[in-house]
């Protein structure tokens, strides 16, 4: 999948779309290669879009998990043909290596539609079956490709004069190894390689020869005699018209091959695309997930949403998950506790319009949303470096110039604290006028911040985390126990309210739940008591 111009590389940094694409991705090369080939849908293809989400769930339905991992793995095993069919197609002769390549792929591709079962067209057409049978009769094992004698007539009466020849060779030399061992005392004949000490002859008999004398022994082999020697010849010219008896044989198969060409390119494209259809349906299925419907108005909405890399993150602690429900049609302001899933909610955007915007399902109850232009990032997540002359306001600055002077008129922008490191007033002013100049703009855009009073200046809806309930007043000191009980009474639930909505002193309640000293959670209670008439104790 390729991301660019729908997100840069901060977004892409802060919603995660490398683990996006890990859990999309194909697994062979040929599904690689149709991978690369994706991009995202654009403004009036919403039923391109529509078409392509309810296919794969279509598929998905249709194919049972245990089945779709089946094929999959019959991808996963299955080597790249592309090579072999390129060599062919250029009239090369193809070695045994790559008949095993094709057939392996053949193979995969066959069983592929066994899984299938005429729920889908089949991907091996009657040329691509043929060469199969043909490259049959050299199968060598489970993973051997052999040139079989059937495979030219020649070949055969090659091989066995080869096989006598070697024969002879074979008792020529035994009977002179034989001759040399009687010379030398021994009662094994030399082969290879053998050492004569120098003592227990005074010369080295007829047949020997040293290749290397040291002051004890000698290291000698075998010299052929002219019996040896004519058997030799014979051996090496039979050798020889095996191996164009073979070479002949390869040029027949690869003029199969070259035949098959063009079924088998498009198999190749065929499987490649399969690949990716089976990496999708997969992961509707693992995520539970939903065709959104993509629709022409500008906006995003979804019910029990979930952002799926923290999902992940939290299951394999045992630790619990709130999916959230969200209505954005222009620009919304969101409030609530440290800790309370704010940027999770502005992730959870993203990353159903992310996935929308290819026509893969998204993991929610219900999905509706705009194709977007971009989608862009602003605040805290944003791994950019400007620079150690730049504050991290300023660095926030210069990203937000950047994005406003994009030219993408449908733009979906999350905005996790921007101006969170300035004086309270000066933030306060410029996030309510951010949100006024992108209202007029245009853009829908969620905006996650602590300060209060901004969707009531801004005149934009306010939604909040509901935040925490119960709240244990026992410390046990262990930060894990701690984490345990802010997730069991922290409310994720993300609810549209009004600016007289009940305030809550959550980041007190925090700070005392992860075990601050005790004397400075008592202290700053008495303060927002005096000052607001709030008691961070519910």
């Amino acid at each position: 999948m390729k991301f660019a111009g729908l997100i840069d590389a901060v977004t892409a940094g802060a919603l995660q779309a490398a683990w996006m694409n890990a859990a999309l991705s194909p697994v062979s090369e040929p599904g690689r290669r149709a991978a690369d080939l994706l991009r995202p849908f654009v403004r009036g293809e919403e039923s391109d879009a529509n078409d392509r989400a309810q296919l794969v769930m279509r598929f998905a339905g249709r194919i049972d998990a245990k089945r779709v991992d089946a094929m999959r793995d019959a991808l996963r095993g299955s080597p790249d043909p592309l090579p072999a069919i390129s060599r062919a197609a250029m009239g090369d002769v193809l070695d045994d290596a790559q008949f095993l390549e094709l057939q392996r792929f053949l193979d995969a591709a066959a069983r592929i539609d066994a899984l299938l079962d005429g729920e889908e067209a089949p991907l091996v057409d009657e040329a691509c079956a043929a060469l199969a049978r043909t490259l049959e009769r050299g199968r060598a094992g489970k993973f051997g490709f052999y040139l079989a004698d059937n495979f030219d007539a020649s070949l055969s009466a090659a091989r066995a004069d080869a096989d006598r020849a070697q024969a002879e060779y074979d008792s020529a030399r035994g009977r002179l190894a034989q001759r040399v061992a009687q010379a030398l005392g021994r009662d094994e004949p030399p082969a290879g390689e053998f050492i004569v000490m120098r003592e227990s002859v005074p010369q080295l008999p007829q047949g020997v020869r040293a290749i290397r004398e040291a002051p004890t022994y000698y290291l000698c082999e075998l010299e052929l005699d002219a019996p040896a020697v004519e058997a030799l010849g014979k051996r090496d010219a039979a050798n020889a018209r095996v191996a164009a008896a073979e070479q002949s044989a390869r040029v027949m198969l690869s003029k199969n091959v070259r035949d098959a060409v063009q079924a088998l390119e498009t198999l190749t494209v065929r499987a490649g695309q399969l690949d990716l259809l089976l990496a999708h349906a997969r992961f509707a299925q693992r995520y539970d997930c939903v065709a959104a419907t993509i629709e022409p108005g500008a906006g995003i909405a979804f019910a029990q949403a979930r952002y799926l890399p923290l999902k992940a993150e939290l299951d394999a602690q045992g630790r619990r998950y709130e999916a959230i429900s969200i209505e954005l049609r222009d620009v919304a302001v969101l409030t609530g506790p440290n800790m309370g899933g704010k940027s999770v909610a502005l992730r959870t955007c993203g990353f159903i319009a992310l996935l929308a915007a290819f026509g893969v399902p998204v993991p929610a109850q219900s999905a509706a949303l705009c194709l977007f232009d971009e989608i862009a990032w602003l605040g805290i997540g944003a791994s950019e470096d400007g620079g150690g002359l730049l504050s991290s306001f300023a660095r926030e600055v210069v990203r937000l110039q950047e994005i406003l002077s994009r030219d993408s008129t449908r733009m979906l922008v999350l905005v996790d604290e921007f101006a969170r490191t300035t004086t309270p007033y000066e933030g306060k002013a410029l996030l309510v006028a951010l949100i006024r100049v992108l209202r007029r703009r245009g853009r829908v855009a969620f905006i996650a911040t602590h300060l209060a009073g901004i969707a009531r200046d801004a005149r934009v809806r306010h939604f909040a985390v509901r935040g925490l309930r119960n709240i244990p007043r026992a410390r046990s000191g262990d930060l894990d126990a701690a984490l345990a009980a802010l997730a069991d009474s922290m409310d994720y639930a993300v609810v549209e309210v009004g600016e007289s909505a009940e305030r809550h002193a959550d980041a007190i309640a925090l700070a005392h739940l992860l075990g601050l000293d005790e004397e400075i959670v008592a202290e700053a209670g008495t303060v927002l008591a005096e000052e607001t008439g709030m008691s961070w104790i519910r």
